[in-house]
């Protein structure tokens, strides 16, 4: 017994440092591709003004149709208002109404724009697989404040800090990612730049003012709840 005991200590010994230094190789190879991951953020992150403003990501093309995810929060309350969409370029396109649609019952919204221009398409990743710790990145177009002096695109990092089981209105990501107003509607991605939810909902602290946790909406619920992939879902 006491040989096994000499050999198991030997082996932890031994492999601690290995695991140690794998977790640190894995840390320094997602450092190297973080601006790899910000590269792919920024194409696929509208902007959407109107009679609210808010982001979304593009996820699909078919011919010079593009197809937007974002908040249905971002576009419910403006039955016959108009809306725009800005892409990276800085050209703005007139989203039809009749384009805006919910997804389910998820705070979920499609939405349309036609360019002859070629556009980014977010790369669907897999929600399902996501743990906690893992990096994930956040894009979007932040409303003015004390600190921004106008509308800006922001990109910003954090981890994933949990889920919840019985989401409201899709949000079972919760994540460390201080998101601000107005980026309602960005991507959420993975360290491979690959969608993984969308970002929409905060919780504050009513007597700070604190953000106390930042939600997201997966995006197995989306695929869900549209039924099949993205380029398979389109209106006829």
């Amino acid at each position: 017994m006491g040989l096994r005991r000499n050999h198991l200590t030997t082996w932890v010994v031994n492999t601690i440092p290995i695991v140690a230094a794998g977790v640190i190789i894995t840390h320094i190879l997602r450092q190297i591709l973080m601006p790899k991951v910000s590269d792919i953020a920024k194409p696929i992150t509208v902007r959407i003004d109107g009679a609210n403003s808010g982001s979304g990501t593009i996820i699909d093309r078919r011919g010079d149709r593009y197809l937007v995810l974002s908040n249905w929060h971002v576009v419910s309350t403006a039955a016959g208002k108009s809306f725009t969409i800005g892409t990276v370029d800085g050209r703005k396109y007139r989203v039809p109404a009749q384009t805006i649609a919910r997804v389910g019952n998820l705070d979920l919204a499609t939405l349309e724009f036609r360019s002859p221009e070629r556009y980014a398409i977010a790369s669907i990743g897999n929600s399902a697989r996501l743990s906690e710790g893992d990096t994930l990145y956040v894009s979007g177009w932040a409303d003015p404040s004390p600190q921004l002096s106008q509308k800006s695109y922001q990109f910003l990092v954090g981890n994933l800090s949990g889920r919840i089981a019985r989401p409201q209105d899709g949000y079972s990501l919760v994540y460390t990612v201080s998101a601000l107003p107005g980026m309602s509607g960005g991507p959420i991605l993975d360290w491979r730049g690959n969608l993984v939810g969308i970002n929409g909902r905060a919780t504050v602290d009513l007597r700070t003012g604190t953000v106390n946790s930042v939600l997201g909406i997966d995006i197995e619920r989306y695929l869900r709840a549209s039924g099949n992939l993205p380029s398979q879902r389109w209106r006829k």
